[in-house]
């Protein structure tokens, strides 16, 4: 790339397993992709991109994982499905 060009990229996997009072037990899998750009504009200006996708398997009929994925303010909550993607773009300029 180039000096004002930065790249990230990032996977994450998650399993854990559910239990209904010993009933039946299901074994949730989740599979988070992230890729982020960063491009200065100039010395103190930049712009960012990034983009967060999750997938959730795994479960039963009764039970299929909701996808949910992390924000540090809290205006996002989990997804009505086991799917769910997140975008974000910003300017920043430093003072």
């Amino acid at each position: 790339m180039t000096p004002a060009l930065a790249l990230g990229a990032a996977y994450t996997f998650t399993t854990g397993k559910i239990s209904d009072f010993g009933l039946s037990s299901n074994t949730l899998k989740w599979h988070q992709f992230g890729i982020q750009a960063d491009y200065a504009l100039s010395k103190r200006t930049d712009f960012h991109v990034e983009t967060v996708a999750q997938i959730g398997s795994g479960g039963s009929e009764n039970f299929t994982p909701l996808a949910a994925i992390a924000n540090s303010n809290g205006a996002f909550g989990p997804s009505s499905s086991s799917r769910q993607v997140l975008v974000n773009t910003s300017i920043r300029h430093r003072f």
